[in-house]
């Protein structure tokens, strides 16, 4: 005999209501399970379509354990957490009885095919991307297949609105795989032919003759019939008349008559332009520039009676933020003619009043001295008298005594006229007596001691009785008690009766807490992580099993889940089953794709230094290099949250040569693979390996760079992060822009060198948005070691400290922002084999770094207002001009940044800074500076900027003079 608990719930599981539902279902049958209920239980399994599922989310919901009895409350948990998992439509249970006296139980499940495609399949009629659109636009990418007569209803409409008349869509039944369990979402369409335009006919009083309005509207005979474009057509002509100062125009499908099938239509439209509309302002003039905002018939495309009233009031708060306090501005009145209505609007703003002096007058205040209440009377002598400011500063003294105590003070204003034109505020107070906090009291707590509580509530004895701070700790106790996993738990204040005392009087605290059951987290199941691993998952969860449920691990969790990037939607679930100290969670995630591609390109703009030999002198000039990439990423390798990424680009930079008919001369290209592994090192930190190929540009010669680097990170605080890298790399110098005996020695004797080096760098960010910064610090410091004894054929020591600051100046957007750069090297002294004047060989001391490890500064995120890489003492600068780089640079910078209009901002910015030989040689006096300004865009992709700067010390380089100011094109902020 086999026992079957059938389905309990199908469709849309109530989690509220599944825990009864079981209950009273299992009730029902445990009647027929009376031979198996004490009954060892030899075996258990979960079945999924014919197949044992060893999932671990799986076998950790059976509360059936083998060699247990039977017990029909196991089963029940069992079912509850089955369906809480949210995979499955059916949960049934059997049961066989083995030789041994015992019984073989199997949880059979069947379960929920999640939609991932959809196909449309039949005569279509309109592309495929089309009828994809709107599904997305209504449903999401890959609807469900209970949405699926909605989706075929959406679609069914998009056929009606393109002509169609006669299409139908309908559901297929939907094609279901297995392992994984997915299903395909399926629509037999059936176009039909689409309906054309027999005739049409233009009725009412449009400004045009029928054929133009037809040939705008585009409804002549044979043309296609398409509803929901006309009507965006209608509405586009309405605009255009509106625009013209027909207000009151209108346009609409008046009439349709189809033909046999459907496959023609006789259409009526009608158009009414309705007359056209002038205002008129007699009366006191107003401000031109301010009669579009005040008035916005224009922008809103309407003369309605509202909007026309409202303008009134506009107009009228105008005059009265002026100071003409009595001006009085009625509705328009409205003069119909010959196909024309004109509004006029009387303007009387009356006298002009200003403050009198001494300016207002404050009486009654005791417990506050004027002093204090100073800042607050925003009204001065002889200014303007504005009424809604009186206003405002009758309610700012209200809540400065709210503030202290003082909850019945009364705060009266009235505007005295003591003269033509001028006007005597007054404010009147009438303070009442101030209460102060008395005890501090908490009552109703038991399952959590006051000792704990206490240190929650911010008031004390002394304190002024204030509504709002008392609510702020009402509300902490609350938050408290959350996450502390008391999900009931409600916190109120107790009145208080004051009592007098000498100052005024006192009033007690009381907050009295109604606790409720505290929620344990009994299970916690997994579901949806077909390729991630679960102790991924586990890792970021602040929820443990057997923990209280409280909302800020919750919360926590979620966001930590949210920032793996693994997860395209991600639920999390408390479940009950009956029982209200217990919960079980249910982490329910949909992953994301694993690859991902990129692909763009655009256009780089740089003003660098170029000379076509060695003996000419370089001169600054624009290069236009078109650039792309491609990138193709491979994420959660393995279901660790491992990731592989390629990135490839390639810049084709114009040709030097100006006699030749080739646009482009060298390539800049690079392609970077790179592998990132989170949680590295048993966890400690995230580990970084890269190898890259790169060709590129630098000012005085070209280059070609092969390497690696493997970097380890460690957060030790949100703000503050750690990180060791080893580097290795080859990197060959050619395309010199020198005479060779101006070459540094390193780049004689190692025309290509090999570094191998290790570095440490400390990080501390608290900026509040990494691209566009209004507030924070950034400070990082970086230093590098190189050494023959690791490989490397130079030995340098190299350290770069860099500083930035954000402050917000008061209002959005108003920012001040500065830096700092700082960088020094130290190269280690060696002999190098090289060859003299006659080409014979021999040996030669090396002291400098390498070009590829050099500092250079000047361009569009350094020192403004100077070509790329061109800043430089007059020891890093060769006869022609070329910048050779140093062992030092110092780069100081300060931007103002501020609003003008929309999405445009500007800035005004001073830089400075210089490129020194040697370390010693730094000087503070040496640098070199410039000013400028700039506009900002901010687009989606962040802001797109143009600064100009301008030297602020000319200088001749080689045998020209350096160019007053240069032009910065780039994406970003400078810094």
């Amino acid at each position: 005999m086999a026992l079957r608990v059938r389905r309990i719930l199908r469709g849309v599981l109530i989690v509220s209501s599944l825990a009864s539902a079981l209950a009273s279902a299992a009730a029902a049958q445990e009647p027929a399970a009376a031979s198996y209920v004490d009954l060892p239980i030899a075996s258990v399994s979960v079945i999924i379509e014919g197949r044992q599922a060893p999932e671990r989310a799986l076998l950790d919901a059976i509360q059936s354990k083998q060699g247990a009895p039977l017990r029909m409350a196991d089963v029940r948990e069992t079912i509850t957490h089955l369906y809480s998992l949210g995979r499955f439509e059916d949960v049934r249970v059997e049961a066989d009885a083995t030789a041994d006296g015992g019984v073989a139980l199997r949880y059979v499940a069947d379960p929920i095919h999640t939609v991932t495609r959809v196909e449309f399949r039949g005569q279509l009629g309109l592309s495929e991307g089309a009828l994809r659109t709107r599904m997305v636009d209504r449903f999401g990418q890959t609807p469900p297949v209970t949405r699926a007569t909605d989706v075929a209803a959406a679609l069914q409409q998009l056929y009606q609105d393109e002509g169609f008349l006669s299409a139908t869509v309908k559901p297929a039944p939907p094609i279901i795989e297995h392992d994984p369990d997915r299903a395909t979402l399926v629509f037999d369409v059936t176009s039909g032919s689409r309906t054309t335009i027999a005739s049409s006919t233009v009725t009412g009083h449009p400004l045009e003759t029928p054929a133009q309005v037809q040939a705008k509207l585009q409804i002549g005979p044979g043309q296609r019939y398409q509803p929901a474009a006309l009507r965006d057509r209608l509405a586009d002509l309405v605009n255009t008349l509106r625009h013209r100062h027909y207000y009151e125009a209108a346009a609409s499908i008046e009439n349709t008559a189809f033909k046999e099938n459907r496959s023609q239509v006789d259409l009526t439209v009608h158009v009414e332009a309705g007359p056209l509309v002038t205002v008129e302002f007699t009366g006191d003039p107003l401000p031109k520039d301010k009669i579009a905002e005040m008035v916005p018939i224009e922008r809103e495309g309407s003369v309605d009676e509202d909007l026309l009233e409202d303008s009134a009031h506009r107009i009228t708060d105008y005059l009265n933020a002026q100071g003409y306090w009595k001006a009085q501005v009625e509705p328009p009145v409205r003069r119909t003619g010959d196909g024309t209505l004109t509004l006029t609007f009387t303007i009387n703003r009356g006298r002009l009043y200003r403050v009198a002096t001494p300016g207002i007058q404050v009486t009654g205040n005791q417990f506050i001295q004027i002093d204090a209440l100073r800042p607050l009377l925003k009204m001065s002598a002889g200014e303007p008298f504005v009424g809604s400011r009186l206003s405002a500063i009758e309610s700012a003294i209200k809540q400065q005594y709210r503030t202290h105590g003082f909850a019945t003070t009364e705060v009266t204003s009235a505007a005295n006229e003591v003269g033509e034109g001028v006007v005597q505020p007054v404010i009147t107070i009438k303070e009442g007596p101030r209460v102060v906090i008395g005890a501090v009291t908490l009552s109703g707590n038991q399952a959590i001691a006051t000792d704990r509580l206490m240190p929650v509530i911010t008031l004390h004895t002394g304190d002024p009785y204030y509504g709002p701070s008392i609510a702020r700790d009402r509300d902490a106790l609350l938050s408290f008690y959350l996450n502390e996993g008391y999900p009931s738990a409600d916190v109120a204040v107790i009145p208080s009766t004051p009592v007098k005392t000498a100052e005024g009087a006192r009033a007690d605290v009381i907050f009295k807490i109604a606790e409720g059951p505290q929620t344990i987290i009994e299970h916690i199941f997994i579901t949806g992580n077909l390729r991630t691993k679960e102790s991924i998952i586990q890792h970021e969860l602040e929820i443990k099993e057997g923990q209280p449920l409280g909302q800020a691990a919750l919360t926590e969790s979620r966001r930590r889940l949210t920032s793996l990037g693994l997860f395209r939607r991600i639920q999390i679930s408390a479940v009950s089953h009956g029982d209200p100290a217990l919960r079980d969670i249910v982490i329910a995630v949909e992953e994301a794709p694993q690859t991902s591609v990129g692909y763009g390109g655009g256009l780089q703009v740089d003003r660098v230094l170029r000379s076509p030999d060695p003996e000419s002198t370089p001169i600054e000039r624009y290069e236009f290099a078109p650039r792309g990439f491609f990138e193709i990423g491979r994420r959660n390798v393995g279901g660790r949250n491992r990731s592989v990424n390629l990135y490839s680009r390639l810049s084709l930079r114009p040709s030097p040569d100006a006699t030749t008919r080739k646009p482009f001369g060298f390539s800049e290209y690079r392609v970077i693979g790179t592998y990132r592994e989170p949680r590295a090192l048993q966890r400690y930190g995230e580990l970084v390996a890269t190898a890259a190929v790169e060709q590129g540009v630098r000012t005085g010669f070209n280059f070609s760079r092969k390497g690696f680097n493997t970097e380890v990170g460690h957060r030790f605080k949100p703000t503050l992060r750690g990180s060791l890298r080893y580097s290795f790399g080859t990197t060959r110098i050619f395309d010199f822009a020198l005479d060779q005996s101006e070459q540094l020695s390193v780049d004689r004797a190692f025309p290509q060198v090999r570094v191998s080096a290790f570095s440490g760098a400390l990080t501390r960010d608290t900026r509040d948005d990494a691209l566009e910064p209004q507030a924070g610090t950034f400070v990082s410091a970086d230093a590098t070691v190189a050494a023959r004894a690791i490989g490397s054929e130079v030995g340098f020591t190299k350290t770069f400290l860099q500083g930035f600051v954000y402050r917000n100046l008061g209002r959005p957007h108003l920012v001040f922002a500065g830096g700092a750069r700082l960088g020094v090297a130290d190269p280690f002294p060696r002999l190098a084999p090289a060859t003299d004047q006659n080409g014979n060989p021999t040996v030669v001391l090396v002291r400098d770094l390498p070009a590829s490890e050099r500092f250079f500064a000047g361009g569009d995120t350094t020192i403004r207002g100077f070509a790329l890489d061109s800043v430089g003492a007059p020891e890093t600068i060769a006869t022609n001009g070329i910048p050779q780089g140093g062992d030092a640079e110092i780069v100081l910078n300060g931007e103002l940044r501020t609003p003008l209009f929309g999405q445009v901002g500007g800035v005004v910015f001073v830089d400075g800074g210089n490129v020194f030989a040697r370390t010693a040689d730094l000087d503070l006096g040496a640098l070199r500076g410039s000013v400028g300004f700039g506009l900002r865009y901010h687009s989606p992709v962040g802001p797109i900027r143009v600064d100009i700067g301008f030297k602020l010390d000319r200088r001749v380089i080689g045998a020209a003079l350096e160019r007053r100011y240069a032009i910065h094109f780039s994406i970003g902020q400078a810094f």
